[in-house]
């Protein structure tokens, strides 16, 4: 099995979540989801793939509507490491 056919497993089998949303991702990578991995769609937008949990869309309500909890510090750190690896991506067009 290669990686492309892993990717889709995980995704058929509900265990992946998707997001284009950096802050989003940053926010999952802050509070411990593990990132599985990053794909670049069309050199202009990058797609990151978190480990799904049984709560995962009631934490990213809760993130979206103010009551999310992380370290600033922590959150900004990954919003910028997560913002370097989308331009590296996009720019480069690597997959």
């Amino acid at each position: 099995m290669d990686i492309k056919e892993y990717r889709q497993q995980q995704l058929a089998c509900n265990e992946a979540f998707q997001t284009s949303d950096l802050g989003i991702a940053a926010y999952l990578l802050t509070i411990g989801f593990c990132l599985l991995y990053s794909t670049c769609l069309n050199n202009k937008k990058l797609t990151f793939t978190f480990e799904r949990r049984v709560n995962t869309e009631e934490i990213i309500i809760n993130y979206l509507n103010g009551l999310g909890v992380a370290s600033a510090k922590d959150l900004f750190s990954n919003y910028r490491i997560l913002r370097a690896l989308a331009l590296s991506q996009t720019y480069t067009g690597n997959k």
